[in-house]
This record gives C-alpha cells, structure tokens and sequence, in this order.
C-alpha cells in the first residue's frame, strides 16, 4: 500500500489579486488574520482487500473555506464512496466488497489496483490522496489435534468469532464389516462388528469474515488400498489389510468417520449433526456452511473405539469445493488439507523379569519365569500372542520356547498369553533347550521378546505393545566357571573385556621364569588364542601385568571401519630383549591389533622398555579414542624433564605409535611423547587412570601433600590430568578426617567414581554455597565407598558399602559400570548379604549399586530397584570386574590357588555356578 498527499495551488486566476493583497498588507502592516489551509485528506488505507469481504475506511479531511465535496478517481468497479459524510470530523466513508459489489464479477476483482485517487475540494482549492488496494482470495483452512480412539476432543477458547460448538460429549456407534482371519492369516470369512464412537473435531478457519454465507464441502481419504498387498498374498487375507504398504494407514469408514452409521439393531442412531452441518449418506463427507461474520467453524468427526491393536494411523480430511460465498481452498484456491493421526487406546502389554527388570540373563538349558503386565482401559478377555521382535538373535520355537504354567505346577507349550476379565498379571516361562540350540558366533545370542504384531494385527480382543524396549534376555552359554589357569600355575592379575565378548586375561607363569601371557577366551568360555607377550627365556620377578582395551573408528580415504586393539604393560627388574634398561625396574609395553586373520598380532615391530633409574611400577594400561598408549604407575626415581617430591610418585605417560622404514616396508615403533610425575613426601598409590576423557586422567590416594594440596587428615584421594609433561598442573586432593584408600575407579560421562575402603561412612551435604561438601564419620568396622566428582573436583555423591550390622570387614577392589549403574567387587570376612553362611573366611562379594532412582510418588525415600548384593560361598576373593554388552558382569575370582570367570545377570543371580 502506497499514500500520497499532494497539495494544488489556488487556481490561478485569483494569484495575481492574493500577490497585491498580500503586498498591500505588508506594507500597511496591519494584517491580522490567517489565510485558509489548503484542503488535505488524512489516513493510511488498508492496502489489501478480500473477495466477499466488506472493505471499509472513513477518512477524514481539514482545510479550505467552505464545506468540502469529495470525489474517488481510478477506482475499480466494488469501490464507491457513500453518501454519509464523517461525522466525527470532515470526511468521508468509502467501501465495498470486492467480487460482489459493483457489478459481482467475483474472480475478475482480484489484482492489484494502483493510483486511486481521493479528491477534495472547497470550490477554489484542491487536495487528495493517493492509494494502491491489492484485492485477494479469503482463503480457509483447517487445523486438527491427533486423535486418540476412547476420547473425545475439547475445544479451546478462541479469538475469533466462532459458530456454534458441536456436541463432543455423546456417544455415537458404528458398523462395518470385516475380514476374519485363520492361523495363517488367510481369510476365513467376514463379520459385522459394533463399536462405540467418541466425537472429535477439526477447525475450518476462514481468514476473513464474508458479508455473504460460505459453505466448503469436506470428505475424508486415505491412502489405505485393500489391493496393496504383500507379495505372493490374495486381497481379503491379513497381509493385505494389514501390509507393509498400509502400515499406519487409517481407513475411513472403519477408523474414523464423518457420521457414523449407528447401530439399527440394537436402536442406538447417529449423532445428531449442528445446523452448520449436512453429512453425506455414506458417512464419510459432507459441507460446512459459515454465516456471515464467522470465521472459526468446526467439521465434527467420529473415531470408531475398535478392539483391534494397532500403530498410530493417518487419513486426511480435505476441503473439496466451494459451493457458495467468495472463498477460496488455500492461499492459491490449489486445496485445503489436513492430516488426521489416531492414536490406539487398547490395552498395553509390558514384559519384564520377577524383579521388574526388563534385562535378564539366562543360562543355556534353564527355564526361567516372567511376568506379563496389561495396563489401560478393556473390557472381556485380552489375549497377547509373544513373538521375537526385530533384532532378536534368537528365534521362538527354535532357540527359545515359551510355556505357561498352569496351577498344577504343569507347563503347556504355547506363544499366546490370555489376560482373563479381571486379571492384569500373567506368568510365563522361557525355556532354553540345551540339546536343539546351536551357536556358531562368538557373541551370545540374544532374545528380544515382544509382541506379534502381525499376527494380531485385525483381530479383535488382543493387547498392543508397550512403551519402551522389549525384554531383553541374553542367553549364556558359559555353564560353568571358566579355569583361566588350567593345570598350569597361571597367575592372573588383570582382566578386560573386548569385542564380540572377548575375555582379555592377564598373567604370568612362575613355572616359566615369570612369563607373561595374554589368554583370550569367548563367552562360551572356549581359548582362542594366547599371546606370549614376553620371552620365555627372560626371567622376571613379579610382572604383574596390566591390559586395556579399545575399539575406535579409523578412516582410510573415505572409509571409516572399526580397530581393535590391545595393550599390556608389565614390571622387569631383567634384561629385556629388543630393549634397553633405564633403572632397577622398569616398565614394558607392548601392543598389538586384531588381524585378518581373526588374531591379534603386534603392532610394534618389538616392545617398548620405559622408566627411571629408580624403581617403577606399572599400576594401568589404556588406549585413547585417536590410539596413543597410555600408562600409569608409580615411581621412586625421577623421569626425564620432571621432578620428583620425595617418596614414590605417580606418573602419567602418553606413547604414540610412529610409522618407520623397516625391513619388510613400512613399519609402526613406539614413541615416548610425554610423561608428567607428581606426588607428596609419601608412597603415593595409584589406583588407575582413564582415557574416556579429552585428556588421560589418573586417580589415587596419598596420605602426604600431592603436588603441593592440602592434605586432609590420613590418606585422601587424589586425580589430575594432563596433556603434557610440563606446564601448570592441577591436582584436587579430596577427602576427610578419615582414610580414604583409593582402589579403583571408572570414568562415567562427566563424573570420576572412585572407590575405596575406609573404617569411615561418608555423606556429601549442602554447604553454604550450595556445593555439597563430603563429611564422614566412624564405623565400627572396614567398608566400602563410592565417591562421585566433576571434572572440577566437586563431590556430587557419596555412597557407602557396608553389612547391615557393621560388624564384618569388607574390602572393595573392583569397579565397573553397567547398564547406567556400577557395580562393585571384593571380599568380606562376615556376612554382606542377609543369608550369607560365614564360615571363618573371606568370600567373594559383589552388588549393583543404582545411580537413578525410580519414580514412585508415594515413597518416603527414593527407591533403587536396580540394587542387589551377592555373596559367594567358600574362600573366594574377587579382584576384577568386567562389562558383557550391558547383559552380564564378568568376574575374576581367586580361590585358593585357582583362577575363574564367574558370571553374574543384572539381577546379581550367578549364571555359572
């Protein structure tokens, strides 16, 4: 829109007698009184204008010496100034309805009109106004919420004027037929059902109000096709109704209608329609009609509450023709659409294990229960046929059977769950037959146990799926403990889990001068290779080899695949060949990658020998995420370019791996690219360290000042970490009054969980700074903790492992995350759990501790489902713990002089006895 004020000048013949006026006044100098203002239109015009819409302005003027006429020039045909004159003020009204008046020529108004003129004058001068109107179509469109079968819809306030609300509070019901189905899904013939029908509606909005009555027929569509079948299927069967190709697809006259069709037999009629409204016969159209002024209207609809379990479903509700009034379908008169979604409200059907889990391990040739949920609204019985949903490795009927127990104790064979009226609870059992499952991979086999949906898919009276993720059931094949040590005298001091369930152990052969080994085993519990990582002819003393593991992403051009990769990391005080001594006793790295031929190979053409001239000991090995080596340990001597605080210090050490000419071509050696030491006066111990992060980070503990910090009473706990080996270095001692003994920890997200043992319990309180604050007091016997840190040294948790009569002596050694949990490791001299058979000796211990807390509204402290405690019977010590996909822990257990893999279920059941 445009507005141009121009002012003319008096006319032309008076100029001459006003310039002799005017000069004669000046001259006389006695003039009093003002010259008349020229005539000037006031007001900004609307620049758009709609056809069937009234288009209205008043404009004022001022000016002239008499009262002032008003003519429109260049105007098109539906605009006209009215006789009533403004009587506010001086001016005019001008109007119009574009297509209706001046002439009804409907469409041929649209355009755009330019250089309309209004003009105003007092008989001897003139003023106007210029204007530009763009004359549009009034476009409707609709709007819809998703629909939910069962429920009706409420509609909200609005701003614009609305007609009148439709019932959405009464009932409807409607009737069709459908196709039955046999076992096969093949079509056994065709019933007439009933259901209920809940009324919901769409808004048809008309942009502008029209001065006339517009009425838009509606009809429903989809791109349901009972032909669209799936292949080698006839029409009428279930995989045509139900295809791939209509997944998702409502159809109307069965899912939703406009009208529905009542039910004749049993009296119950449609719904009556709101005067606005007029259905077709078949119930799946009709026209809305909106009075002049309105501009909100409501389509009312009716979602048939079926008993069939189904997805989310779409159809579409359109705007075909305007049958009367100046309208358009859509901003370009192309179509006015809507998508309507329809959510399912059957019952719900949840899978989880006795103790509410939804994880599960299970060891091949058990049978084990389970329990089926049923929530929501349902009437009768509900049935849920139980099938292996997508990405399942194990098959129903094949790996795994499903059976049900009836009140005899007996077990039937069946796949399908009845939920009796009443009952919302069902038992079942899984069961693993020993004799008819097979393996070939490495990996176990996995059941994912859901629903059958394309089974149940048409067919009344069935339970649709849950939220969430289907049960999850690892099968275990290791039925019994795993002797990593054979008839040897292997001793085992590390162990790691790598891909495809791999079980990395360490150790070394007294028998053999001290060799060291990398035994590699499967989750059946099969060798699969052992590495000899050092010399059978060297002799060592005490190696107490160390490993890690990792797997990474390499790119190689545009290529990206997965590299696995080992380290191990042992002690020598001896010669080592390939290597050069630096002190009393070193460290030896070497590393190696899996191969083509499905082994793990060296990487380093030899192994890298690295420490001081003092005495160093490695305490963690580990590979970063771009796959430089990193170890930790402690020391008494003093690495090149650092310095030492005294006692024994820790050390961090990054090696990289350099590509060098060999003999056979292009080779990979290590190199040293930085060590940083730190410590107190004292004999600092290191616990381990962690590449999750940016940069390598190890933790301990100390009882002196590390790096210069506080101490805090006894032994405290300590973490840095570096990228370098010089420079700045910030080192968080943290800890209390009591003895904090570090003996592992495990990077998880942004949190550093350390734990330890202490004769202390721990609680992290507000302070006032709103940061919490670690206090501890007394026990009267040695527990276990868990502390919880930022990156930034704040304490966020605290957690204490104790008995329940803090009477025993429990000592933690290992720490592993699981499934969004930890779970702890050692051993106790009492009884840990309520059923323990404390015997004099130590036994093994291990528990979940759960990080999230479960919501339950009604609990006066939060609850940890997850939590649970395990106690091994007989003298057993557990040393390292391991992570199985999330589905097992893998625990390596000392008893007596024997080595062995126990398994444990995210239950805390054992898997091997």
């Amino acid at each position: 829109m445009r507005a141009k004020l121009v002012f003319r000048p008096a006319i032309s013949r008076h100029l001459a007698t006003a310039t002799v006026l005017l000069l004669t006044f000046i001259i006389a100098g006695c003039k009093t009184e003002k010259d008349p203002d020229q005539p000037t239109i006031l007001g900004a015009t609307p620049g758009t204008a709609y056809l069937g819409v009234e288009y209205y302005y008043n404009f004022g003027a001022y000016g002239g010496e008499s009262i002032l006429d008003y003519s429109l020039t260049n105007a098109p045909p539906w605009l006209a100034l009215e006789d009533t004159s403004n009587k506010a003020r001086q001016g005019i009204i001008m109007r119009g309805v574009p297509g209706l008046t001046g002439g009804a020529r409907g469409d041929a108004d649209l355009g755009e009109y330019t250089d309309i003129n209004i003009v105003t004058t007092d008989g001897d001068m003139a003023g106007f106004q210029s204007f530009d109107i763009k004359v549009k179509r009034n476009p409707l469109s609709l709007e819809a919420d998703t629909f939910t079968e069962g429920a009706s819809s409420t509609i909200p306030n609005s701003r614009r004027t609305q007609c009148e609300l439709p019932d959405l509070e009464t009932q409807g019901r409607h009737s069709f037929s459908i196709n039955e189905y046999d076992d096969e899904g093949k079509n056994s013939g065709t019933k007439v059902v009933s259901f209920p029908t809940r009324p919901v509606f769409v808004k048809v909005v008309l942009d502008q109000p029209s001065v006339t009555r517009v009425a838009v027929a509606f009809e429903l569509t989809s791109d349901y096709d009972p032909r669209n079948c799936d292949p080698g299927e006839s029409e009428g069967s279930q995989k045509c109704d139900h295809s791939e190709g209509n997944a998702g697809l409502a159809i109307p006259g069965k899912d939703i209608v406009a009208l529905a069709s009542g039910d004749k037999e049993k009296g119950v009629s449609s719904l009556e329609a709101p005067s606005y409204l007029t259905y077709r016969d078949d119930g799946l159209g009709g026209v809305i009609a909106l009075e002049p002024g309105i501009t909100e209207c409501y389509i009312r609809l009716e979602v048939v509450d079926d008993s069939f379990p189904e997805p989310a479903e779409a159809a579409f509700l359109n705007l075909t023709e305007v049958r009367s009034g100046l309208a358009s379908l859509g901003e370009n008169d192309t179509g006015a659409s809507t998508r309507l979604v329809i959510n399912d409200n059957e019952p719900r059907v949840t899978f989880e294990t006795v103790n509410g889990g939804t994880r599960a391990a299970q060891t091949l040739g058990e049978t084990r229960r389970y329990i089926a949920r049923l929530t929501g609204e349902r009437q009768g019985d509900i049935k849920a046929k139980l099938a292996d949903a997508e990405g399942s490795t194990a098959s129903i009927g094949q790996e795994f059977r499903i059976g049900l127990p009836d009140d005899s104790g007996q077990t039937n064979n069946s796949n399908e769950l009845i939920f009796p009226e009443g009952v919302d609870e069902v038992k079942f059992e899984v069961r693993i037959d020993k004799a008819s499952y097979s393996n070939t991979g490495l990996n176990d086999r996995v059941i994912l146990l859901g629903l059958n949906e394309s089974y149940q898919l048409g067919r009344e009276n069935y339970a649709r799926a849950g939220d969430g993720d289907p049960l999850r059931i690892s099968i275990n094949e290791m039925t019994h403990p795993l002797d990593v040590a054979g008839q040897e005298d292997f001793k085992v001091t590390d162990l790691t889990v790598g891909h495809d369930g791999r079980l990395f152990v360490a150790g070394y052969l007294p028998s053999e001068n001290n060799s060291v080994q990398l035994r590699i085993f499967n989750q059946k519990g099969e060798s699969v290779q052992t590495l000899n990582v050092s010399s059978g002819g060297e002799t060592l003393s005490e190696p107490d080899p160390v490993v890690g593991f990792t797997k990474r992403e390499i790119a190689e051009g545009r290529v990206t695949h997965h590299r696995f990769e080992l380290v191990v990391a042992y002690n020598t005080d001896e010669p080592v060949t390939g290597s050069t001594e630096a002190g009393a006793q070193n460290i030896v790295a070497a590393l190696y990658h899996y191969g083509d031929a499905e082994r793990y190979v060296e990487t380093w053409s030899s192994p890298l020998r690295t420490g001081t001239a003092g005495k160093d000991v490695v305490r963690w090995a580990g590979i970063a995420a771009s796959g430089y080596v990193v170890l930790a340990g402690e020391t008494d001597g003093t690495w090149p370019g650092q310095r030492s605080a005294g006692g024994v210090d820790s050390f961090l050490q990054r090696i990289d791996s350099l590509p060098v000419k060999d003999a056979d071509g292009e080779g990979v050696e290590p190199d040293i690219k930085w060590t940083r030491q730190t410590g107190s006066f004292n004999h600092d111990h290191v616990a381990g360290a962690s590449t999750t992060g940016t940069s390598p980070l190890l933790f301990g503990s100390a009882a002196g000042q590390v790096n210069g910090e506080p101490s805090l009473g006894g032994e405290d706990a300590y973490f840095y970490t570096t990228t370098s080996g010089s420079g700045p270095l910030t080192v968080y001692q943290r800890g209390t009054e009591g003895d904090e003994q570090i003996t592992d920890g495990l990077v998880k997200g942004s949190t550093l969980w350390l734990l330890g043992n202490s004769t202390h319990t721990y609680t992290a309180t507000a302070g006032p700074d709103d940061n919490l604050a670690l206090t501890s007091s007394g026990s009267d016997s040695q527990g276990g903790f868990v502390l919880g840190y930022t990156a930034g040294g704040k304490v966020i948790r605290a957690l204490n492992l104790d008995d329940a009569a803090d009477s025993s002596r429990e000592t933690f050694a290992a720490l592993t995350n699981f499934d969004g949990d930890l779970i702890a490791a050692g051993r106790t001299d009492g009884a840990f759990t309520a059923d323990a058979i404390v015997d004099g000796t130590d036994s093994g211990i291990v528990t979940r501790i759960s990080l999230t807390p479960d919501v339950e509204p009604d609990a006066q402290e939060p609850l940890f489902r997850n939590q649970w405690r395990y106690q091994l019977d007989g003298e057993t010590d557990i040393i390292r713990l391991g992570n199985y996909r999330d589905d097992k822990i893998v625990a390596l257990t000392r008893q007596g002089g024997d080595w062995e893999i126990r398994l444990f279920s995210s239950e805390g059941r054992l898997l091997n006895p």
